[in-house]
This record gives C-alpha cells, structure tokens and sequence, in this order.
C-alpha cells in the first residue's frame, strides 16, 4: 500500500510540475507577446508624432486649432446678430444668402444689358 501512495504521490507531483511549466511558458509568451505590442504601439506613436510635427512645420493647423477657430467664429456670429438685432444664422450656413429670385433677376438684368 505504501508503494501505491508513493506512485500517486509520484504521479501528482509530476502533474503539478507539468502544469507549472505550461502556466510558466503561457506567461513567457504572454509577456512577449506583449513587449512586441507594445513595441509597434510605440513606433506607430513616433510616427503619429513626426507627421504632426511635418504638418505643422508646413503650416497645417492642427484640429484644436480648427475647433477654436470655429468656436470664436460662432461666437462672433452671435455677437453681430446681438448687434444688428437679427437672429444668428445656424453654424456651418452662411450669413448672408441671396434668394433665388434675386439671382434670377439678375441675371435677367445682365442678358437685357447685352441686347
């Protein structure tokens, strides 16, 4: 009987050793798998980085600088509305649009000129 639990005994060590090698190898891979993420993340972040410096070096405005742009021109569209006493156009619309009909007229005007 002593021989059989020394077997097991044997058998169970082997088991746990086996599955604490697997546990250790997935971990390694695991880990570099990981280093080699992280490498292209940073390399692909240095490249992010020297675009934006060119773009910016050739005068490209960056998209927080667009966005301020567009905040202080609403903000002045506003204040002209306040001014003059009109209702401030919608953002992304122009101010001042002709109708139609005077565009047609005009035109009219321009062809009778011609004659």
């Amino acid at each position: 009987m002593a021989k059989k639990l020394k077997k097991s005994d044997d058998q169970l060590a082997d088991a746990v050793r086996m599955s604490s090698q697997e546990i250790w190898q997935a971990g390694l891979a695991a880990f570099a798998k990981a280093q080699e993420d992280e490498g292209k993340f940073f390399s692909m972040q240095l490249f992010e980085e020297r675009v934006l410096r060119a773009l910016s070096s050739i005068g490209v405005p960056t998209r927080q600088e667009i966005d301020a742009l567009h905040q202080r021109i609403d903000a002045l569209t506003q204040q002209v509305a306040a001014l003059s006493g009109k209702p401030a156009a919608k953002a992304g619309k122009a101010a001042v649009k002709p109708p139609a009909a005077k565009k047609v007229a005009a035109k009219k005007a321009a062809v009778k000129k011609v004659k």
